[in-house]
């Protein structure tokens, strides 16, 4: 078994290798959340609408469950796509975020790197990013989708493909902080953009 690199901060779970094909384990302490979603019927809905990538279930015991995602043949990166498909994967996120909401759940974070791209479209590739939503809790990936989506797309749009190409060497996002002092004053009076880069 060979863990993947990519995969050893969430405390739900992890991604390994197993000849030849990536495979998803479930820790424990996400059995409970993983088997509400699943009851809910949230995945086949997710993947009816080829938003989210499909799995099934090949193993469950006492301390673990064992997932395997449909195999792709290749992973895309954020900072190899362009303008248009980083674009498209920030409305996927937000669409599944919004849909989420609608049904009782919301995704717990917003990384750049939950998303690839299959067959022309956008996915989103991570099973464990999904919990219940809490009564008047906010998102706790807004920070996050401001940091991979919104700060990066904003400054590729006004300085250049570059910022596009930061998550390369930044793997928790363009800092909020430095995106502020990039972007002119005259930013400060968009709403939008003082509200979730400036503030």
């Amino acid at each position: 078994m060979l863990r993947h690199p990519a995969s050893y901060r969430d405390p739900s779970g992890y991604i390994f290798k197993q000849e030849g094909e990536y495979l998803r384990h479930i820790n424990q302490p996400y059995f409970i959340e993983y088997n509400t979603i699943k009851n809910s019927g949230i995945y086949e809905q997710l993947w009816n609408k080829n938003w989210l990538i499909k799995h099934e279930e090949i193993s469950v015991s006492e301390d673990k469950i064992i997932l395997r995602p449909d195999q792709l043949d290749f992973i895309t990166y954020p900072y190899e796509w362009s303008f248009t498909a980083y674009k498209h994967a920030a409305q996927l996120t937000l669409r599944i975020q919004l849909f989420l909401l609608e049904n009782g759940f919301s995704l717990k974070d917003a990384s750049a790197f939950n998303i690839t791209f299959h067959k022309g479209k956008a996915i989103f590739i991570d099973t464990l990013s999904i919990e219940r939503y809490r009564d008047n809790e906010p998102w706790k990936g807004l920070k996050q989708f401001n940091e991979h989506f919104f700060a990066p797309l904003l400054l590729a749009q006004r300085h250049g493909s570059y910022y596009l190409k930061s998550l390369q060497h930044r793997i928790n996002g363009f800092p909020l902080d430095e995106a502020s002092k990039l972007l002119s004053w005259k930013s400060k009076l968009s709403p939008t953009i003082y509200s979730h880069i400036h503030f």
